[in-house]
């Protein structure tokens, strides 16, 4: 027993002196026996992965002398830098750092341990914001420091978009309360049966206005997702770009009380775009420019030929755009900061939702300002086109389409349904309603309408299933489907084609665009 365990011990003391021998660099290679297979590992094998992994890292990495030059360094931290790997070897680590930071870089080195936040000295591009992280090591007796050096760029955008997203939330909880508070107060107004009849128009008018002001909310939210995913599909026309800008002003100024504020220069000049994008652009631009102009200041808009592009201006002596903020102006979310009370309101998504349909019409846009209260000019240039030549098509002639009388109106939605009807009814249509498909195929039958009016939505039997079983109806070819719906992406609008449908209307239709749907000639035209 005795012998066994001195053998144990002088094994023991073996392995541990070939341990030792390898921390301490004193063997070069190691012959492994398994069996009747050796295998030799050198000391520069065994290196070779730690290499690669430091190599491959998303950090720079980097040694330095104790009189802190650049020994060894990977090709993250020349990447940083801008230079050739070659050039940052050898070079004072104090040169390629902020000089505010050198006294603290140099505590930290003489310390061994610690870190600092700075910027790289980089060439031809802008400075790194890092964090560099500084410990000691020793190799073959020599003391060294080795640093980690994170960049910071990529968190501090993060952290931005991340607290721009918070703002926005905010906001949007407060333009939304807004308007429900108003819509409230109205219905509460007008369920007091003595009010006098100035005080109901009142009312009636408030819960209209605000209503329109929330579905643009909506609208934006919903535009600017479609854009960010390439769900938005142009319907390209000739339009003469200074009617456009007339009547999405005229919009703004019927939605926002701004008439008589904007000044207008509008030279004929004619582009192929979506006519109902297009005034969603002009509108986005001069509304924002009026919020930032103070009465009785006046925002001017202009229309020219400048070559081959047809130039939108849209200028203000507002607030101004800070230089801090203006690179920034078309990113989502992006605001300047206001006051605690929102006076200006807003979501920041506009700018981004009017880059994004400029950018999508083939042009471009651009933002200047002389800075804070200096105002601001935004400048979209389009493609121009030749003045087509205008004909009437048979379309456009009266009684092209005469209006039908009989309408079958589909939806789930009990107050929407109804609001719809009266609207329908008192353009002279005469209107029958159904809550499900089940009812409404037997209306189908009983009423024989012209057109049917068909939310998708519907419990049970859903409106494409309906459309499909009202075609195979005995007069279900000649009546006019049309889909109101808020399902309106690209592949919603291809569905409801599918299944029968002649139209697919977004939800919250306009009145007038519903009364138009019904008195105009049917196309593959769809609603926003």
């Amino acid at each position: 027993m005795d012998a066994e365990l001195a053998e144990l011990k002088a094994r023991l003391a073996e392995a541990e002196e070939t341990l030792s021998a390898i921390r301490n660099g004193e063997v070069d290679a190691l012959l492994v026996v398994d069996g009747d297979t050796e295998r030799v590992y050198t000391m520069r094998s065994a290196d070779a992965p730690y290499r690669a992994l430091v190599e491959q890292m998303q950090e720079g990495a980097v040694t330095v002398s104790l009189a802190g030059d650049v020994v060894y360094c990977n090709r993250r931290f020349a990447e940083l830098l801008g230079v050739p790997l070659q050039n940052a070897i050898g070079a004072p680590i104090r040169d390629l750092i902020d000089p505010e930071e050198h006294a603290a870089l140099a505590h930290v080195l003489a310390k061994g341990t610690g870190g600092l936040r700075t910027r790289l000295r980089t060439a031809d591009q802008p400075a790194a914001e890092v964090h560099i992280s500084v410990s000691g090591v020793t190799m073959d007796g020599v003391e060294y420091r080795t640093l980690i050096v994170s960049d910071l760029s990529t968190l501090t955008r993060i952290q931005r978009e991340s607290r721009s997203k918070d703002e926005f939330l905010a906001m949007l909880a407060h333009e939304l309360r807004n308007p429900l508070g108003a819509i409230t107060g109205a219905v509460e107004v007008l369920e007091r049966a003595s009010l006098p009849e100035p005080g109901t128009r009142h009312a009636r008018d408030v819960i209209q206005r605000q209503a329109r002001h929330m579905a643009r909310l909506v609208d934006d939210l919903l535009d600017v997702g479609r854009v960010m995913t390439g769900k938005i599909v142009l319907d390209r026309k000739p339009v003469l770009l200074g009617d456009a800008v007339r009547s999405a002003i005229a919009a703004v100024s019927s939605a926002h009380g701004f008439s008589g504020r904007v000044e207008l220069g509008l030279q004929p000049v004619w582009v192929r775009a979506d006519a109902v994008r297009l005034e969603q652009i002009v509108g986005n631009l001069v509304s924002n420019a009026l919020k930032f102009t103070p009465a009785p200041q006046a925002v001017r808009v202009s229309v020219s030929a400048d070559g081959g592009d047809a130039v939108l201006c849209v200028a203000d002596e507002g607030s101004g755009i800070g230089a801090e903020l203006l690179p920034r102006i078309f990113d989502l979310f992006v605001q300047a900061e206001d006051t605690s009370d929102r006076t200006n309101g807003g979501l920041g998504i506009g700018l981004t939702l009017v880059r994004q349909l400029v950018e999508l019409h083939g042009g471009g846009i651009e933002a200047t300002s002389g800075g804070l209260g200096h105002g601001a000019s935004f400048t979209v240039r389009l493609p121009a086109i030749l003045a087509p030549a205008l004909a009437a098509s048979p379309a456009d002639r009266p009684g092209a389409a005469p209006p039908a009388t009989r309408v079958l109106l589909v939806d789930d939605h009990s107050d929407a349904r109804e609001m719809c009807a009266l609207i329908l009814s008192a353009a002279g249509h005469v209107v029958v309603q159904a809550p499900d498909g089940a009812a409404a195929l037997a209306l189908f039958r009983e009423f024989r309408p012209g057109f049917a009016i068909i939310d998708i939505g519907l419990p049970g039997m859903d409106g494409y299933e309906l459309a499909r079983l009202i075609r195979n109806e005995p007069g279900g070819r000649e009546a006019r489907l049309i889909a109101l719906t808020g399902y309106g992406f690209p592949e919603d609008r291809e569905r409801s084609a599918a299944a029968g449908f002649d139209r697919h209307m977004v939800k919250p239709a306009p009145p007038e665009e519903l009364r138009r749907a019904l008195e105009g000639p049917l196309s593959a035209s769809t609603s926003r």
